[in-house]
C-alpha cells in the first residue's frame, strides 16, 4: 500500500468517525428534544382525558411505534383501566393480533398487563410511584402500564426501550397529578353545587371577619349581590350593627370572632339586617374552619316563614277555639233552659231549633277542617263526572233563595258545554263564595253569577257582589289559610279564615285556577273549570 492509499484510508476512517459522531449527536439531540416535548406536555396541566392521548402520540412519534396504549389505576383502587389508546396510520390491516379494538379494557395489576404485552408482541413498562409502607419503610406501587407496538416487520430500537424506562417515573408522576387535579376539580364542582344549591345562607370569613365566600342564599337573605359581599366585613354585610349604633342580636361579641377565639361551635337565634333596613330573624350556627388560613363559617336559616307559620297556627287555634266556643255555649245554654225551666211547647221548639243551628255550625266547621287536612295531604278524592254547569248553577241559586237572610243572586249564563267536575265539590265552592259575600259584603249587597266558554277547553265562572269590597293591601292574601281581613277580625262576624282557601284548593284539584278580579266596587272572584273532552 502506497503512502497515498494509506492517507486515503485514514481520511475515509475519519469521515466515517465524523459521520458516526454526527449521527450519535443527532440522535442525542432528537432524544433530548423528544424528552423536552414530552416534559412540556406533562407540565401543561391539562386534564387526563386531553393529556393521555397527546403523550401517547408523542411517544409513538419518538419511537416509531405503530400502536400505543395506557392503563391507569385510580388513587383509591389498584385495578388498571384503559384510559387512552393510539393507532397511527400503518400498513398492516386493522384487526390483527393486539389491535386497538382488541385491547383489554382492564388488568388486575401491572404484572398481568406485562404478561399480556409479552404474548401480544407489545413492549411495555409499568408506571410506578413511591409510597410509604409504615414506619421506616417505603416501596413502589404500580399506578399504570404504558405499552407500545412496533410497526409490522420492525423491532423496537434499544434506545427507545431505554427512553421509555427513563421517562416512566416522570409519566407516573404527571398522570397521578392529572388524576388528582381532576378529582380535586370534581370535588370543587360538587362542593360549589352543594353550596350554591343550599337553601340556607352560608358565609365564610377570614380571621379578620372579612367574607371570603358566600352562597346565593346568603345574598338573597339580605337582598344584596354576591359580589358585594366578598371582602366586606360580616357586620357590614349582615347589618349586625344598624345605623345609630346598638346591636341587632349578635350578643356582646361577634359570633365569628367568638368561635375563632375559643374554637367551640356556637348555635343561637339572632337578627340580621336586610338592605331595606328590615330585621330578619335567623337561626345561626357558627364553627371554626380547620386548616390554613384560619377562618370561620356560619349557616343562617331564615326564620320568617317558620314564624309566620307559627303565627298562622296560633291564629288557627285561637280562631277555631273561638268558633267552637260560641256554638258550644249556645248548645249548653239552650239545653240548660230545656232541662231546668218549665217551658211551653213553642218555646221548647225555639230552643231546640237554636241547638240544631249550633250543631250545624259545628258540623260545618269540622267539615272545613277535615277538607283542609285532606287537601294539604293530597288525599282528597274527586268523584268527577260530566256535569251540566248551567243546571248546577240554577239549582244553587234556587237553594240560596230559600235561605233566610241570604243575599239576592242574579244568574247570567248562556248555553255552556258540559264540564268534567265533582259536582258536590263545585257546589261547595259556590256555597263558600256565597257565605263569604253574606258575611263581608255588608247589608243589602247582591250577587251576580256569570259564566262564559273559553274555547277550546275551559269554562270561567265569575262570582261578583256589589258590597263593601276588600282593602287593596289585603288582596294578595285572600286565598291564604286562616286569613281574615282586618275589618272582619275587628268585628264579631264568625269565621275561620278557611273558606276561600278551600275554594282555591278545590278548584286547583280540578286542574283549574281561581283569582280575584279588579273591580271598582265590591268583590269579584273568577274560577276556571275544565270542559268535558
Amino acid at each position: 500500500m502506497t503512502e497515498l492509499d494509506a492517507l486515503r484510508a485514514r481520511v475515509a476512517s475519519l469521515e466515517d468517525e465524523r459521520r458516526r459522531t454526527f449521527d450519535e449527536a443527532q440522535r442525542e439531540a432528537d432524544a433530548m428534544f423528544a424528552q423536552y416535548q414530552l416534559s412540556q406536555l406533562l407540565a401543561s396541566g391539562d386534564d387526563l382525558a386531553k393529556m393521555a392521548p397527546a403523550v401517547l402520540a408523542e411517544i409513538a412519534r419518538t419511537s416509531g411505534a405503530g400502536d400505543a396504549a395506557l392503563w391507569l389505576a385510580t388513587p383509591a383502587r389498584r385495578t388498571l383501566h384503559r384510559v387512552a389508546s393510539l393507532a397511527p396510520a400503518r400498513e398492516h390491516p386493522v384487526g390483527g393480533p393486539g389491535d386497538a379494538a382488541e385491547l383489554p379494557a382492564s388488568f388486575p395489576d401491572s404484572t398481568a398487563a406485562g404478561r399480556w404485552a409479552a404474548r401480544a408482541g407489545w413492549f411495555g413498562v409499568p408506571l410506578e410511584e413511591s409510597r410509604a409502607l409504615g414506619v421506616g419503610g417505603a416501596g413502589r406501587v404500580a399506578l399504570g402500564y404504558l405499552a407500545i407496538r412496533p410497526m409490522p416487520g420492525q423491532a423496537l430500537d434499544a434506545r427507545h426501550a431505554r427512553y421509555l424506562g427513563l421517562v416512566r417515573r416522570e409519566l407516573a408522576l404527571a398522570f397521578r397529578a392529572a388524576q388528582l387535579r381532576g378529582a380535586l376539580l370534581r370535588e370543587r364542582a360538587t362542593l360549589a353545587a352543594i353550596l350554591d344549591g343550599a337553601s340556607d345562607a352560608i358565609i365564610a370569613v377570614d380571621s379578620n371577619g372579612r367574607i371570603t365566600r358566600l352562597n346565593g342564599a346568603a345574598a338573597r337573605l339580605v337582598g344584596a349581590a354576591e359580589r358585594e359581599g366578598i371582602g366586606a366585613t360580616c357586620e357590614a354585610f349582615l347589618g349586625c350593627v344598624p345605623e345609630g349604633g346598638g346591636n341587632r342580636g349578635c350578643g356582646r361579641t361577634c359570633p365569628f370572632q367568638e368561635v375563632l377565639a375559643h374554637g367551640r361551635p356556637l348555635v343561637r337565634e339572632q337578627v340580621v339586617g336586610g338592605v331595606d333596613a328590615t330585621s330578619i330573624p335567623v337561626a345561626a350556627s357558627y364553627a371554626r374552619m380547620t386548616g390554613s388560613p384560619s377562618g370561620a363559617v356560619a349557616v343562617l336559616r331564615d326564620l320568617r316563614v317558620t314564624r309566620a307559620l307559627d303565627a298562622l297556627k296560633s291564629s288557627f287555634v285561637a280562631t277555631i277555639s273561638h268558633e267552637l266556643r260560641t256554638p258550644l255555649a249556645l248548645i249548653s245554654g239552650h239545653s240548660q233552659s230545656l232541662l231546668h225551666l218549665g217551658l211551653d211547647a213553642p218555646t221548647s221548639r225555639h230552643h231546640l231549633e237554636r241547638i240544631g243551628d249550633a250543631v250545624d255550625r259545628l258540623g260545618a266547621l269540622v267539615d272545613e277542617v277535615i277538607d283542609v287536612s285532606r287537601l294539604e295531604s293530597d288525599q282528597l278524592q274527586l268523584d268527577r263526572a260530566p256535569t251540566d254547569l248551567v243546571a248546577l248553577l240554577r239549582a244553587f241559586v234556587a237553594e240560596q233563595s230559600e235561605l233566610a237572610g241570604a243575599p239576592a243572586i242574579a244568574l247570567d249564563v248562556p248555553a255552556l258545554p258540559k264540564v268534567d267536575v265533582d259536582a258536590r265539590r263545585i257546589r261547595q265552592v259556590l256555597a263558600n263564595l256565597a257565605a263569604n259575600t253574606q258575611k263581608y259584603a255588608g247589608p243589602g249587597a247582591s250577587i251576580t253569577i256569570r259564566a262564559r266558554h273559553l274555547p277550546p277547553d275551559s269554562v270561567v265562572v265569575t262570582f261578583a257582589d256589589d258590597g263593601e269590597g276588600i282593602d287593596p293591601g289585603e288582596k294578595a292574601q285572600v286565598f291564604d289559610r286562616f286569613f281574615r281581613g282586618g275589618r272582619m277580625r275587628e268585628s264579631r262576624i264568625p269565621g275561620s279564615g278557611l273558606g276561600l282557601y278551600v275554594c282555591r284548593r278545590l278548584v286547583e284539584a280540578h286542574g283549574g285556577w281561581i283569582r280575584l278580579d279588579t273591580t271598582r266596587r265590591g268583590m269579584s272572584i273568577s274560577f276556571r273549570l275544565p270542559v268535558l273532552q
